[in-house]
């Protein structure tokens, strides 16, 4: 039959609802799709078949009739078109076939609303502050997935539904409603005011649909700001001893703008000639730090105080403030005398107590209590306090001199200030003693003290140190005392002047203790013996004497014995003396005696 050798295309189109479904999802699409050439054929000989994607599970076709159904819902913006092979046979004709090409159009019906084509919070647009009217903020795009070329479907329009008002009650922003392009409606964009702003965006299409989208404005920063100090006068105190880079204060700006219009740099434009400070900057906490470039020098008038003037800047605007800073005097001087040596007038040893030998005068370069001078006299230089030197430096005589003791004095006076940690200067002053007759002869040999020692068998936890006393009962205290040098020796000193003749020796009971628990003391006997002096006139006197011969013989020693009583003189003088003496006499007279002598 002519139906198989012909390609038959139909067209038919079904109008979806908004909803996607179908009234009846087994519509009848297509009928009549019966052709056959051949008079006489009957039709209902002819079978069909639905072939392409598609077929079977969303369309099906009834054999005998050719209508093809759809019997699930179609959605036109998940597909528009449809292409199938329909066959048919010509079962009375012998069995010939023959094709038809159908094409089925969806017809697109408003079932979708505008979407933006952006996230979420993610709508986002920028314009600069201060910027006029008609200035382009952003572009809220929609789309619609129905079909552009049918009807109004997907024809948008736009409207702000939530707008912001101005200081004036007027909308700030306004929107193309054919584009969807955001621009500034009219009033001041302050970004130190308001950082963003929020507007509520309406797509609708021409069947009416909706849909909404909330656009955020960012207003970006302009450098409208002036740069200000938190103050506009600084001060500080800084002591002149600090360091190089020590740091003195920080100085601290605002600046209402942000990024690099916020950026601000710190510098002394004034009153600093000699260039003592600098300033380091800190851009995140838009602050600086004045800090010292050179030591300062507080004796220099010209450095006591600072008054600086600084500037912050960022990069059009500037302003300034006043830094004022106080140099507190530090310890840094000592007290200083004129010269080394002082040479005072010499004085007797007799003047009174209370006479000013000499004054002392030093200086010191610091200021208040460092500078605050305290005079003394160093105690070894006077170790019996025969002066003081008051406040104002008069060196004074505070006990009564001696120059048979100590004929010159070197006192070293030291003058110190009462700054923390003192420093201190001195001068040595340098005093003769002039001798007055203040002392009547004497022996020329001094009584010598006796040092003593002791030592124990015992341990040496038994042992030292030791303590030495004289018994309560010592009768002879007159005469000698003990002073325990807490050193493990003892002095023994004589308190009087002796005469050997009278008493030659003396025993002196000493009593050691030792530092044992319990203490073990002992009693030990200290003989003093009195040494003698040539002090007694010797006595002249005679004896007679009887010589005998003796066969013809002298003993050697009787005539020694007579030398000696003869010729030796009455004397008290001790023995050792007598003995020399006599000696002498004898060996002189055996010249010229002969004889024989018996006692």
């Amino acid at each position: 039959m002519d139906f198989c050798g012909k390609n038959i295309n139909y067209r038919d189109s079904m109008q979806d609802k908004h909803d996607g479904s179908f009234v009846d999802p087994k519509k009848q699409i297509i009928d009549n799709l019966k052709y056959d050439p051949d008079s006489g054929v009957d039709g209902g000989d002819l079978r069909y078949s639905l072939h392409g994607y598609g077929a079977a599970d969303i369309f099906t076709i009834d054999e005998k009739t050719g209508s093809i159904y759809s019997h699930k819902r179609l959605d036109r913006e998940e597909r528009a078109l449809w292409r199938f092979i329909v066959l048919a046979t010509d079962e009375g004709g012998g069995g010939l076939t023959g094709f038809a090409d159908v094409i089925i159009n969806v017809w697109d019906i408003n079932d979708n609303a505008p979407t933006f084509t952006c996230m979420p919070d993610e709508c986002n647009g920028n314009v600069f502050e201060n910027s006029p009217a008609d200035t382009l903020v952003m572009e809220m795009a929609a789309v619609d997935r129905d079909d552009p070329n049918v009807g109004l479907n997907a024809v948008l329009t736009y409207r702000i539904t939530e707008n912001v008002k101005n200081e004036f009650g007027t909308d700030m922003f306004n929107i193309n409603p054919n584009t969807g392009t955001i621009h500034v409606a009219g009033g001041l964009l302050d970004r130190e005011r308001t950082e963003s702003y929020f507007l509520t965006v309406e797509a609708r299409d021409g069947g009416g649909l909706t849909g909404t989208g909330t656009a955020t404005v960012w207003v970006a920063d302009v450098n409208d700001n002036v740069p200000k100090f938190t103050k506009t006068l600084w001060q500080a105190a800084v002591p002149e001893n600090s360091a190089i880079d020590s740091e003195v204060l920080q100085v601290c700006a605002t600046d209402a703008d942000v990024g690099e219009n916020a950026d601000l740099m710190f510098s002394i434009i004034g009153g600093d000639p000699d260039e003592k400070f600098y300033i380091e900057n800190d851009k995140e906490w838009q602050c600086g730090t004045v800090r010292l470039k050179k030591k300062l020098d507080f004796e220099n008038a010209r450095e006591r105080q600072f008054n600086l003037t600084i500037t912050v800047e960022d990069l059009d605007f500037s302003s300034v403030a006043v830094c004022l800073i106080e140099v507190e005097d530090s310890n840094d001087h000592s007290p200083a005398f004129l010269s080394q040596f002082i040479q005072a007038n010499p004085i007797f040893e007799d003047v009174p107590v209370g006479t000013t030998v000499t004054t002392v005068r030093a200086t010191d370069k610091d200021s208040d209590l460092n500078g605050k001078i305290v005079y003394s006299i160093k105690s070894d230089s006077d170790p019996l306090r025969q002066f003081v030197v008051d406040q104002f430096g008069h060196v004074v005589v505070a006990n009564a001199l001696d120059r048979e003791a100590i004929q010159k004095y070197a006192l070293i006076v030291q003058a110190s200030d009462q700054g923390t940690p003192a420093r201190t200067g001195s001068v040595t002053v340098l005093i003769n003693l002039l001798d007055i007759n203040d002392n009547g002869p004497r022996f020329e040999a001094p009584y010598m003290p006796v040092l003593l020692h002791a030592f124990d068998p015992d341990s040496e936890e038994n042992g030292p140190p030791f303590t030495y006393s004289l018994p309560p009962d010592y009768q002879n205290s007159l005469d000698f005392s003990l002073t325990d040098n807490r050193n493990n020796t003892a002095t023994i000193t004589a308190l009087r002047s002796f005469d050997r003749e009278k008493q030659k020796v003396f025993h002196l009971p000493i009593v050691i203790t030792d530092s044992g628990i319990p203490a073990m003391s002992s009693t030990n006997t200290l003989t003093i013996t009195v040494g003698d002096e040539n002090d007694n006139c010797h006595e002249s006197g005679h004896k007679e004497v009887y010589v005998y011969s003796y066969k013809g013989k002298v003993f050697r020693e009787l005539y020694f014995c007579m030398i000696l009583v003869v010729f030796c003189a009455v004397s008290s003088f001790s023995s050792f003396m007598r003995h020399l003496q006599c000696t002498h006499i004898a060996r002189t007279a055996r010249k010229h005696i002969t004889g024989y002598a018996l006692f």
